[in-house]
Parts: C-alpha cells; sequence; structure tokens
C-alpha cells in the first residue's frame, strides 16, 4: 500500500513560523534584554545557522551560511558565540515537540495492531574538556590522568517511523530510569507500546506504566524475582503471574514518586533468539489470543532499530562533536542534532514515498 506523508513542505512552513514569530522568542531567549537591537546575529539567523548543522571550522561555516543565505559578511566566531549565550536550548526542543505532533496528528503513520512501537534507551556522550563541563555534567576517571566529561544521554524512538519522540540529556551518573521516566510524559498517543531492554526491568516501572495506562514489552534479567527464575527453568512457553508485593528498592521507588502500590499482573514469554539461547519477556498484554506468543520474538527483535539510531547519531550526525565548551553549547548542540536527525527521516520517507 502506498503510504501518503505530509509533505515536507508543511514541515519547513511550522519551523519558519516559529522561528519568526515573536511569542517563539520571547519564550526561548535568556533575558528579555537579549535581541531587542538591531544586530547582524539576528534570532531567527542564530536559530538557522545552528539549524545549518556546525560540522566544519566555526568560521569557515559562519562565511559559507551568511554568503549563501543573507547579505551580512564578517561575521566571526566571536560574534557568533556571543550571541549564542542569548540562546536557550529549550528553542529546539520546542521546535522538535511542535513536529512530532504535526506528524502524528495530519500524517499516515505506520502501527502494529493499533500501538505506536516505542523503545527507550540510553547512551553516555564525551564531552569537550572544560571545568564548567565536568562540573555541571560529571566525569569519568580515565585510568588516573585527566578527566573526561561525560553526560547520560537516552531517547524515545519510534521504532516503525523512525522518529525521536523525545531526547534526554543529564549528568553522568543520572539513572536511566530517571530519563524514562521524563519520556513517558511525552508518550501522549493513545496507544503506546515501549519495549525495554532487561535493564529497565524494576517491577516499579513495570507498575508505573500500568497505572500511566502505557503497555510495556520488557526483556528480563535470570537474576530476577523468583516466580520469573522459576519461569526461565519451566517447560511454559507463557504465564500470567501476579505481583502481590514489592522487594525494598521497588517499594522506595514508588515512595520517592508518592505513588501507592496496588496489585497488578503481568504476563511472562519464552522466546528463543537467534543464537538459541533463551529470554523471558514480561509484557502487560495478557491476551494471548490477540497478542499471540509467537508475535514476540519479532516484537523485541524490533527493539534494536534504537541502536542503529545511536549509531547513526554519533558516526553520520556526529553528536559528540561539540561546538562550545560551555554547558548551554552542550545542551543546544545536542537537541538541534535530535531535531535534525527527525528532520533528516521527514525528508528520507517522502523520498521513498516519491519512489
Amino acid at each position: 500500500m502506498k503510504r501518503k506523508k505530509k509533505k515536507s513542505k508543511k514541515f519547513i512552513s511550522y519551523i519558519r513560523n516559529q522561528i519568526y514569530s515573536k511569542q517563539f522568542l520571547e519564550s526561548n531567549r535568556k533575558s528579555n534584554k537579549d535581541f531587542t537591537r538591531k544586530r547582524k546575529l539576528t534570532f531567527p539567523k542564530i536559530i538557522l545557522f545552528m539549524l545549518n548543522s556546525i560540522k566544519k571550522s566555526l568560521q569557515k561555516e559562519l562565511t559559507e551560511f551568511f554568503l549563501n543565505f543573507s547579505n551580512e559578511k564578517n561575521i566571526t566566531n566571536s560574534a557568533f558565540c556571543q550571541s549564542r549565550m542569548k540562546l536557550s536550548h529549550t528553542a529546539f526542543i520546542e521546535l522538535n515537540d511542535g513536529i512530532i505532533k504535526e506528524f502524528y496528528t495530519d500524517n499516515i503513520f505506520d502501527l502494529w495492531k493499533g500501538f505506536r512501537l516505542l523503545t527507550i534507551d540510553g547512551s553516555r556522550l564525551q564531552l569537550p574538556l572544560s571545568l564548567e563541563l565536568i562540573e555541571d555534567f560529571g566525569f569519568a576517571e580515565n585510568q588516573g590522568a585527566v578527566p573526561v566529561p561525560m553526560a547520560q544521554a537516552s531517547s524515545c524512538y519510534d521504532l516503525l517511523n523512525n522518529m525521536i519522540i523525545n531526547s534526554e540529556i543529564d549528568r553522568y551518573e543520572t539513572s536511566e530510569y530517571n530519563l524514562a521516566l521524563k519520556h513517558l510524559q511525552k508518550c501522549q498517543f493513545e496507544k503506546d507500546l515501549l519495549i525495554y531492554d532487561r535493564y529497565y526491568d524494576g517491577m516499579w516501572f513495570m507498575f508505573y506504566h500500568i497505572l500511566k495506562k502505557k503497555d510495556f514489552i520488557i526483556r528480563m534479567a535470570k537474576n530476577s524475582i523468583t516466580e520469573v527464575q522459576n519461569f526461565f527453568s519451566s517447560n511454559e512457553e507463557s504465564k500470567i503471574i501476579e505481583i502481590t508485593k514489592l522487594h525494598t528498592d521497588s517499594q522506595k521507588q514508588l515512595n520517592n514518586l508518592s505513588l501507592e502500590f496496588k496489585p497488578f499482573k503481568i504476563r511472562l514469554i519464552k522466546v528463543i533468539l537467534n543464537s538459541g539461547e533463551i529470554e523471558v519477556l514480561a509484557t502487560s498484554l495478557l491476551d494471548e489470543k490477540k497478542y499471540p506468543n509467537q508475535e514476540f520474538k519479532w516484537l523485541y527483535g524490533k527493539r534494536w532499530g534504537i541502536e542503529t539510531n545511536f549509531d547513526h547519531l554519533k558516526n553520520h550526525l556526529l553528536i559528540e562533536d561539540f561546538t562550545g565548551l560551555s554547558s548551554l553549547s552542550v545542551l543546544q548542540d545536542f537537541f538541534v542534532n535530535m531535531f535534525m536527525a527527525n528532520m533528516q527521516q521527514i525528508f528520507i520517507s517522502e523520498a521513498q514515498d516519491e519512489l
């Protein structure tokens, strides 16, 4: 069946309207005095330049950009660096939220049995060496040598439509669970099925999904709760179990969220990977007729899409090639790349439909 994607021109029109709007400027500048005087580097020009992907030397990029898109000349590296400090990184988060809303509102996109297939995963990012970044994001020790500034990044990714729903970046030691909770706040579609690796197999985390009416598939660790361990060693292929109480650590997590625990059911499913290894998946999809066991190997296999996406971000979009030594520049560059990855996918999808 031929799929009809929303034309990329409409997304570009949305972006143009945003960056030239007074409201967008006022909500995404660092202070009320910023971008009030007539300057060569206006608010829209700064945004457009940063969306132009800065991967060569900064001065060369500035010269080429303003020769192609403006009559201005002699824009220096220093002038850009001063102007970017007036721009909040939230501008690029807002732009991304806007195109995600557009994409899932007036567009045809792929679903599985009415679900968006989403996954959440994290990745560590190496930052440029500066004292500010070490203080704000933390660092990894490099065998007693100079500390390496690092950050914890995380993405919520649509596996069938290759769109980044939401991205987060935080301190190096930040729990991936905490970032996942932030992602879930932006999962506003009517039916979302979230697929996780075994590092997200906390029972409190499953309960949180059920509370928020978000379905899940989670690969379980072999040293999980007793019921899961017994299922690993049994001959059963599928089993519904009830979680009637939580271990101390899980209960603490719910207490921190001010949530009261109630018993809930999950379904355990055994799958045999291509390597012959047996894995157990836990899911909130309890109906065996509607969601047969044999579907789950394929579903879990789709999770690999986020690994491919991180590889693309690091090796093609070069998200670790940051253009400044300040925390603000790191945040700007990170969210610019997430936004541009989505725009790239919109163009690719349209080109594929044309072909």
